[in-house]
């Protein structure tokens, strides 16, 4: 058998490659042919759960219902390549939903359901969608939205509720007569192959605003997600589709014909030990940001009897800090024939994974994002695009055999972003001498401080183990001497350590444990909370302002 994971570096090339593997997929085949094979083969298997409503859907109830919600997408003029918008929670039938859109071709826009106004005109000025499926709460900018776009598209409700007087429901669509049937009804995703579009997914990119990520079949499908699930496991996330980690979970549940347990209640420790505890969960894709908070629950032995049906805990969309990888594999390592706690490194572009931090069944070394998944190469390249050797830092460059399109209607940023091949991904990164990968920082995070580069993570990393931090994030304050000073902002954690944390606790801990180069130069601030985007993910440069805000603040007060 081909290993799961494994890193070969080409010295003469520079070059570093995951192990060569057959495709499961082939290039002809869609998500959709793929998804009613496995569904049609199991129809009496509970595949999904929600655990708020209790509602369960078995294999055939699904199938079903999405093959209804397909015919009335074509009844109401859609083809294969226009494009559907979803504004919604995980709601039950957003499965449903998924699933339709790969029978009938039509790619799915989702977005992260506290988006502003303002957000939602910027994704769908570009998409454009054709129909509209929201929750309640986020009708009001649904329907302004296609007013202002002048978008000719419906909209239809998502909740588990009775909806909006006068808008349309998706349970309305989930049931059809067989004589409103066209007997010329086909399927699109019988005239598509894997490279066409499956999906549009929302990412910053490399740089910049919001774009539309086209992720292929072929891609989505061929992803080394779960490396361990079978059929009998329970698979779960808080992602909602807006998210590929979300995306990649349900797609797990579909195409193995495993069961998922959905949610639209937010992490808590509490409410997420319940629910993996309550249901059994076997694997559960995670961000860093929650693993952290989990870290800081004061119960371990409770953390360790609710997660003892955990096969794999899947963890990516920031760097991880080292206390909390050490902290995660102490808890999870209590069962050595577990993967546990898995640090993984990837990218939308990517339609999924590059890299794992497999323990038990592949290689595995804490502190870093593994080693390579299979198909993949990466090179790491300097400012002038000369390839780098290990241990060198530079830009992380990514080949896969999968064709990407690029960003949806943007072929400036597709062309920063895929050059000859290779997705440029703005992450400062290197290889170690036994091929594991370890990512530093994202290029615009990499500051100058009196001539040296600054990674913020490696910092962020030492200020961790000190007791009473819950959060922090380190910044680069421009001054006209030094380029950049070092500030540190941080977040106190509700415990003794937390509440008597001072500023000299913090300076001198990172002078105690750094060289000179990271000492923090411009001070520490203290804050209630750390600017995030949707997902989790510290704005960084908002962490800045409010940084030079304090500091205005703090003049006027001597003043």
């Amino acid at each position: 058998m081909h290993p799961l994971t494994g890193t070969h570096y080409d010295a003469k090339e520079k070059l570093w490659s995951g192990p060569n593997c057959k495709e499961i997929y082939n290039e002809n085949i869609t998500l959709g042919e793929v998804i009613y094979d496995v569904l049609s083969k199991q129809p009496q298997k509970v595949i999904q759960i929600h655990d708020i409503s209790g509602e369960k859907l078995t294999s055939g109830e699904l199938l079903k219902c999405a093959e209804a919600l397909t015919k009335h997408l074509w009844s109401f003029g859609l083809r294969p390549g226009d494009i559907i918008g979803l504004f919604a929670n995980n709601w039950t039938q957003v499965t449903t939903l998924m699933v339709s859109s790969f029978l009938a071709g039509t790619p799915v826009n989702a977005l992260y359901p506290g988006f502003d106004k303002d957000s939602v005109s910027l994704i769908y000025k570009v998409t454009r969608p054709k129909i509209i499926f929201c929750e309640v709460e986020n009708y009001p900018i649904a329907k302004d939205i296609i007013r202002e776009l002048q978008l000719e598209a419906k909209i239809f409700i998502m909740n588990d509720c009775d909806g909006v007087p006068g808008v349309g429901h998706i349970r309305d669509l989930l049931k059809i007569k067989e004589c409103e049937v066209r007997k010329d009804f086909r399927y699109g995703c019988h005239d598509l192959n894997g490279n066409d579009t499956a999906l549009i997914m929302c990412s910053s990119g490399t740089t910049g605003t919001p774009k539309g990520v086209m992720c292929s079949h072929r891609a989505l499908l061929n992803q080394k997600v779960c490396l361990t699930i079978k059929r009998d496991s329970v698979i779960s996330t808080f992602s909602t589709m807006y998210w590929i980690s979300g995306v990649l979970m349900m797609l797990s549940s579909l195409t193995s014909g495993c069961l998922r347990i959905l949610t639209t209640r937010p992490f808590t420790t509490d409410y997420f030990l319940k629910l993996i505890e309550s249901h059994q969960i076997t694997h559960f894709f995670a961000s860093g940001s929650y693993m952290a908070e989990l870290c800081m629950y004061a119960d371990t032995k409770r953390i360790q009897s609710s997660l003892r049906s955990i096969d794999t805990l899947l963890v990516a969309g920031s760097k991880i800090p080292l206390a909390v990888q050490e902290k995660m594999n102490g808890i999870l390592g209590c069962n050595k024939r577990r993967p546990g706690f898995n640090v993984v490194y990837g990218m939308t572009e990517l339609s999924g994974i590059l890299s794992s931090n497999l323990h038990y069944v592949a290689d595995s070394l804490e502190g870093t994002e593994g080693k390579l998944l299979p198909n993949n190469k990466v090179k790491i390249i300097n400012k002038q695009g000369q390839r780098l050797g290990p241990t060198e830092h530079g830009e992380i460059c990514i080949w896969t055999p999968y064709t990407w399109k690029g960003y949806f209607k943007n072929p400036e940023a597709t062309g920063k972003a895929l050059k000859n091949g290779w997705l440029h991904t703005g992450d400062i990164g290197f290889f170690d001498e036994k091929g594991f990968l370890h990512v530093c920082s994202r290029d615009n995070d990499v500051f100058k401080s009196k001539n040296f580069q600054i990674y913020p993570p490696l910092v962020e990393d030492v200020l961790y183990r000190l007791p009473g931090i819950a959060e922090t994030c380190i910044v680069g304050v421009p001054d006209m001497v030094a380029a950049n000073l070092i500030a540190c902002v941080v977040v106190r954690n509700k415990t003794v350590e937390g509440i008597r944390l001072t500023v000299k606790d913090v300076e001198e801990h990172v002078a105690a444990n750094m060289g000179s180069i990271y000492h923090i130069s411009d001070g520490v601030y203290f804050v209630d909370s750390l600017p995030k985007t949707g997902s989790g993910k510290v704005k960084r440069s908002k962490v800045l302002k409010l940084v030079m805000s304090m500091k205005d603040v703090a003049l006027e007060a001597l003043e």
